[in-house]
Parts: C-alpha cells; sequence; structure tokens
C-alpha cells in the first residue's frame, strides 16, 4: 500500500508527521509522492482557527476512492465534526501513531483516541538544512480561547538525552538550523524536574556547526529564570531572537484571556533580552476582537505594539473554539473585528519597514538555510533575520556568508554576498 502523508499547521505537526513516517516505513508501508498517486492517505491536522478547519475540511471533501486516517489535533479535540462530514473515514489521535498501520490495514473504519498515553520516542523532522526537534508536547496553561490544550494535553517533556541525541543526529545529517519547538517551550522540564536554560546549555555543548531557534515561550514562563536564560543566549550557537506572544496589551483583555501575565512581564522579557543583545529579534503575536475587547482596549494593544516596535508581530482575528469557555463569552461583531484588524496590520507594516531599513547598508554573518521563491537564496543573520538573496544558487544552501544588507521589506531584507 502506497500512503500520502498531507501536513496541516506548526512545526510540532510538521515533525510528528515525521514520527508516522518513520512507524509507516517500520510496519511496511511505501510512500507516493502525491496525494493523487497514492492508495490511502493520512491528513495531520491542526485545529487552531476555524479557518484551519475549514481547509481541512476542503482537502478531505476532495479525496476519492482512498483510505483515508485522519490524525492530529483536530482528530483529538474535534472527532464527531470529523464523523459528521465524513463518516467512513478512520480517525486516530496524535497520541497514539502506532494505531495508523492498524487503521490503514483495517477493512472497516477505525477509531483509536487514547490520551496522555507515552509518547513515542520522537525524531527530527528535516527539511534541506533545517531541522525541527520536538522537545515537548501539551502545556500548562489555561487560555480561556485555546482548543490546542484540548488536543495536546498537559505537559508532556521529553527526556533532555532524547533531544540531545535528535540534535546530534540532525547536525551530522547536515542540518545548519535546528528549530527546537514546543507548545510553549518556556514549561520545558517542569515535568521531569528540569528546564529550558538547563536544556539550552546541554544543548551548546554539541559539536559541529549549527545555530539553535528556540520556540514560542509564554513570558510567565521564563520570568522565574529569565537572566539565566539571557545568559545561555550568549553562545553563538543559538540564534538571538525571541518569540513572545503577548496576545494583548490591555490588561483587562489578559484577564479574560487567562493568560497568567500582565502587559508589565512582557515588557520585562522583552527588556531583559535587549538589555543583553540590543540587535535581537523580536516575534510576537496580537489577537484583535477577543470577547469583550472595547475600544480602549483595542487602543492599549495599539500602543504596546509602537512602544515596544516587535521586529514581527502575527495579528490574528479572534475564533470561537469549540470546548473552551470565551466562545460563550459575550462576542465581537465580525465587521468591528476587521476594520480593528485593518488598523492593526498598517501599525505592523510600518513599525517593520522602520525595523528592517535600519539595516540597509549594513555587513552581516548569516547562514544560507533555503531557497527563494523568486529565485536565488535565503539566508538567516545570526539575529534570524531573513535576507533574500537574488542570484544565489542551490550549492551555498547551509554556508556560511558575509553579506551587504542593500534593501528591505516590512517582511525581509535583500542582501548580496560580499566577495572576499
Amino acid at each position: 500500500m502506497r500512503v500520502y502523508i498531507k501536513t496541516f499547521g506548526c512545526a510540532s505537526n510538521k515533525a510528528e508527521s515525521g514520527l508516522i513516517r518513520k512507524v509507516l516505513i517500520k510496519d511496511g508501508f511505501e510512500f507516493a509522492p502525491s496525494a493523487e498517486e497514492a492508495d490511502a492517505i493520512v491528513v495531520n491536522t491542526c485545529t487552531v482557527r476555524k479557518e484551519t478547519d475549514l481547509r481541512v475540511m476542503k482537502f478531505l471533501s476532495k479525496i476519492k476512492d482512498k483510505k483515508v486516517v485522519v490524525t492530529g489535533c483536530m482528530a483529538a479535540a474535534q472527532p464527531a465534526l470529523i464523523s459528521k462530514y465524513y463518516p467512513t473515514v478512520s480517525i486516530v489521535g496524535p497520541d497514539c501513531p502506532a494505531m495508523i498501520s492498524s487503521a490503514l490495514r483495517g477493512d472497516g473504519r477505525s477509531v483509536f483516541l487514547m490520551k496522555d498515553s507515552l509518547m513515542m520516542e520522537p525524531v527530527p523532522f528535516r527539511h534541506g538544512v533545517k531541522s525541527t526537534v520536538v522537545v515537548s508536547r501539551g502545556c500548562l496553561g489555561e487560555c480561556s480561547y485555546c482548543i490546542v490544550r484540548v488536543a495536546k494535553g498537559r505537559l508532556r517533556s521529553i527526556s533532555p538525552d532524547v533531544i540531545g541525541k535528535n540534535v546530534i543526529k540532525a547536525v551530522r545529517s547536515g542540518a545548519r538550523e535546528i528549530r527546537l519547538t514546543a507548545q510553549d517551550i518556556g514549561v520545558y522540564g517542569m515535568d521531569i524536574g528540569s528546564n529550558l536554560p538547563s536544556l539550552l546549555y546541554s544543548l551548546v555543548r554539541v559539536d559541529g556547526y549549527f545555530r539553535l531557534r528556540v520556540g514560542m515561550f509564554k513570558p510567565s514562563s521564563v520570568i522565574g529564570f529569565l537572566s539565566r536564560l539571557a545568559e545561555v543566549y550568549k553562545s553563538e550557537k543559538i540564534y538571538k531572537f525571541i518569540h513572545v506572544p503577548v496576545q494583548s496589551g490591555s490588561n483587562t483583555v489578559l484577564e479574560r484571556m487567562r493568560r497568567g501575565y500582565g502587559v508589565s512581564t512582557f515588557k520585562e522579557v522583552v527588556g531583559e533580552f535587549r538589555k543583553c543583545f540590543p540587535n535581537i529579534t523580536v516575534f510576537t503575536d496580537v489577537i484583535v476582537g477577543f470577547p469583550g475587547e472595547d475600544d480602549f482596549e483595542f487602543d492599549e494593544t495599539c500602543e504596546l505594539l509602537e512602544e515596544i516596535k516587535p521586529d514581527k508581530t502575527h495579528v490574528a482575528r479572534y475564533s470561537p473554539r469549540p470546548h473552551t469557555p470565551a466562545a460563550s463569552m459575550p462576542q465581537v461583531p465580525e465587521p468591528i473585528k476587521k476594520r480593528r484588524s485593518e488598523v492593526l496590520h498598517r501599525i505592523v507594516r510600518e513599525i517593520q519597514m522602520q525595523k528592517n531599513e535600519r539595516w540597509i547598508g549594513k555587513t552581516a554573518e548569516a547562514t544560507v538555510v533555503d531557497l527563494y521563491v523568486r529565485g536565488g537564496v535565503i539566508a538567516r543573520t545570526d539575529e534570524y533575520k531573513t535576507v533574500a538573496i537574488p542570484g544565489g544558487n542551490r550549492s551555498l544552501l547551509g554556508q556560511r556568508v558575509e553579506l551587504l544588507v542593500e534593501g528591505a521589506t516590512p517582511f525581509y531584507l535583500v542582501g548580496r554576498i560580499n566577495r572576499r
């Protein structure tokens, strides 16, 4: 039987698709290069937003006369929705990838929805010279809007030894950018007597040339060891990059979100890293139109972004998710959410353009990590700035280069390689 895996969602999902592939190869399955050429399709789903649900359902609607197994977050959090519209597809929860083989080989429909079982040992997901290494699943948060915690469950950290072996394996196979991923990497190890700084100290001792990109963390998750975390970031093997979602600039909205921190904590985390690394790249996330958000609370978010000036901000309109407290709160009308989203996007683009224009005329060391869709290659500076290099060729992948930044957009820099 030839199988095709379709993956939706985050880096963790891509890594988990790698684990599914490993399991299926061990069980004797072959893989097809496309859905059309496959006998069966495994759909690894995401359900973080309604728009993603619709993309998954649209993909399922196009599959005809093939065995289908749906796994991932949507299978865990919304199996009834899948069953309602596609009653013949098999459903396997993300905690039991070993059962996908049984579902594929079974004569009829199979449903396996175990939760909080022991995780199978993860494997690094490799894409060119980039590799994703999962460090934990689940979180310790109680966010009122989040369905992912329903799907992923409570925190389950992977042992530092296993993570270390996966980083070594990735580096030896040619990876130059190692992405450490989790739902909230800041709480890593709290269930096994470890923590994020300890993990990073062990990983930067791995031999070889590579850079670690540390995944997303909540401000409250790292405040207890903030100075120690900033200290390990001094290693040249860690990108000077943080992804700290604030979600709102209003403390009253953050309380309704049950985020577990206030705006001052977010500022403290960003401030500490900028004090140690003035050029550090800061990513954040904002939800616009959260239930009950009024004009004053929205203005507080705009003012926070103008003050902090993140290098990149992902703006998302609030999307009610089933099984979450926020879905039953008074909702902000869609036209207001749309208008506020447009305002925020304008602010974000202006900030990002200002930040990127400061790089024009500067030289920087960078690692070539990807091909550029418009021709050429993509490099990452040590601050994790994206630099498009028109005219660069595939042979540069994985190489360390010196760049001159010649242009900028709100989303990336444009440069050329300095010839020595």
